[in-house]
């Protein structure tokens, strides 16, 4: 059973016993939370949309419910105490056919989970809402980023990493820095698959982080094309 699931028996328990001790058969079906949304991470793929939650860390709850409206869908993100107990609110969030579901994932090493909430998925990429957490462990909004899936996120030298199709042919590679300013580019490079040829767009921000253009470049067209 998953660390979440045992927490959340552990509550259940709490609740409904008033603190005494019960027992769990460990081997049968994991329990949804308690207010019986499924969670996010849990939900297959193409199911945005969906009213879900997610863990964070091992004392909060993150639940996300959904609303049609006038103009797509209007998604509340509630911040809870295991407890109950609501520690932050945020939205309407308008969103518009997302097939993906919100994520957590630490992008900048600081122990502190990030927020991706997808706000619409085209033919492929995905655009997402990045919250980050404050000193007080709440959430802030820190930019926009488009890719595919959070998981396949690349985190490089301090960097993440985003790849978004452009064509059949075309796709990019975007570099962003996480800070407590928010998130800021630091390249946007076009590859062209087609003509093995890898051309910067922006590179704003790679003298701040100490990169070389001419470096990056070639590294890209090195790849095994």
């Amino acid at each position: 059973m998953s660390l979440k699931n045992r927490m959340m028996l552990a509550l259940g328990c709490s609740v409904l016993l008033g603190g005494a001790a019960c027992t769990q058969d460990f081997e049968q079906a994991d329990f949804v939370h308690d207010e019986g949304q499924p969670w996010c991470d849990e939900l297959e793929a193409g199911s945005g949309s969906t009213d879900c939650a997610l863990l964070l860390g091992e004392d909060h709850l993150i639940f996300f419910e959904y609303a049609p409206s006038a103009r797509g869908t209007r998604l509340m993100v509630k911040l809870n105490t295991l407890e109950g107990q609501e520690v932050q609110s945020f939205g309407p969030i308008t969103i518009e056919d997302a097939v993906a579901s919100p994520a957590l994932r630490d992008i900048n090493s600081d122990d502190r989970e990030e927020l991706f909430i997808p706000l619409m998925t085209g033919n492929v990429n995905t655009l997402w809402s990045l919250w980050q957490q404050d000193d007080e462990g709440l959430f802030h909004r820190a930019g926009e980023v488009s890719g595919f899936d959070v998981d396949g996120f690349e985190l490089r030298n301090g960097l993440m990493i985003t790849h978004s199709r452009g064509d059949a042919a075309t796709s990019y590679e975007t570099a962003s820095r996480l800070t407590a300013d928010g998130l800021g580019t630091v390249y946007e490079m076009l590859i062209d698959h087609a003509g093995r040829d890898c051309r910067l767009l922006d590179q704003s921000g790679m003298a701040a982080m100490r990169l070389n253009a001419a470096a990056v470049v070639a590294a890209c067209e090195a790849r095994d094309w």
